[in-house]
C-alpha cells in the first residue's frame, strides 16, 4: 500500500487544504500519517472554518459539505489527535509527501531544519514532493550540497500580492500579523522559476496547480484536490513502469 505522510502547522493550517488532499489519497487507497513539527496537536486556522457560501467557491472559508463535522471531517480530527513529530517521519517508508497551507505554516512549518532534512532524503531518492499555498515555499528552503532543491523549477503557492490585498480586507486572521515571511519571495530569493506564480491566475483560477516533478504544487485551497489527483496519477504511473521493466 502506497503510503504518505502529510505535516501540518501546529499554529494554524487550512481546513481545506489538509481535507481535500486527504479525501483524494483515502479514495487512492493510499495510507496517510499526519505529522506536525513537534508532535503537538494541530490548530487549523479559524478562517478556513468559516461557512462562506459562494465564497468557499474561491478558497476563502469552506463548504459545509467539507465541515469538520462531516464524517470525513471527523475521521481528520480523529487522526489529528495522534500526530507525531517529523522526527519520527521515516522517508523510506513513503513514495511521496503532501504539505498543506496556512498562515500559520509560515511560522512553525516552512523554516523547520528537522523537516528540511527529511524532505532532503525524499529528494534524493526521487520521492514526490507536493504542497499547496504558503506551504510552497518550505521546498525552497531545502538544501542540497548547498543549493536549494528547488532552484531552476516552477513551483507555485500563494503570491503575495493575494495576501496584500486579503489582510487589508480582514480576510486573515490577525493572530497571524504581521507574517514572518513571504511564501513568494522566499521562492523568488531561491531561484525558483515562477511563471507559474501568477497573482491574476491564481484568482482566476484558484485550483491551479504546476507539475515540474519531483514538485507538485498549489496555488490555494482550492487546488488541492488537483495537486493530490496529479501525485497520485504520478505515483500509478511510476508503478506501471516499473511494473512493465
Amino acid at each position: 500500500m502506497v503510503k504518505i505522510p502529510i505535516v501540518v502547522s501546529t499554529v494554524g493550517y487550512h481546513w481545506e487544504e489538509l481535507y481535500g488532499a486527504y479525501d483524494e489519497f483515502k479514495k487512492a487507497g493510499f495510507e496517510i500519517d499526519l505529522f506536525t513539527v513537534d508532535g503537538t496537536p494541530p490548530r487549523a486556522d479559524p478562517m478556513s472554518l468559516r461557512r462562506t457560501g459562494p465564497l468557499s467557491l474561491f478558497g476563502l472559508g469552506m463548504a459545509g459539505s467539507i465541515a469538520p463535522s462531516t464524517p470525513r471531517g471527523r475521521e481528520i480530527e480523529a487522526a489529528l489527535a495522534t500526530v507525531r513529530p517529523v522526527a519520527e517521519l521515516e522517508p523510506a517508508d513513503y513514495e511521496a509527501i503532501y504539505l498543506p497551507g496556512g498562515h500559520g505554516c509560515l511560522f512553525d512549518v516552512n523554516r523547520n531544519e528537522g523537516l528540511h532534512a527529511k524532505i532532503a532524503e525524499l529528494y534524493e531518492t526521487n520521492r514526490i514532493l507536493s504542497a499547496v499555498c504558503h506551504a510552497t515555499s518550505t521546498f525552497a528552503l531545502v538544501r542540497v550540497d548547498g543549493h536549494s532543491i528547488a532552484a531552476g523549477k516552477q513551483l507555485t503557492g500563494f503570491p503575495q500580492l493575494l495576501d496584500d490585498v486579503l489582510i487589508p480586507a480582514g480576510a486573515v486572521d490577525k493572530s497571524f500579523l504581521p507574517l514572518p515571511l513571504s511564501n513568494e519571495r522566499v521562492l523568488r530569493q531561491e531561484g525558483v522559476d515562477l511563471p507559474a506564480l501568477d497573482p491574476l491566475r491564481g484568482a482566476m483560477n484558484p485550483r491551479h496547480m504546476c507539475v515540474s516533478l519531483p514538485f507538485i504544487t498549489g496555488v490555494g485551497p482550492k487546488s488541492a484536490r488537483p495537486v493530490a489527483r496529479a501525485v497520485i496519477g504520478e505515483l500509478r504511473a511510476r508503478s506501471q513502469r516499473a511494473a512493465a521493466a
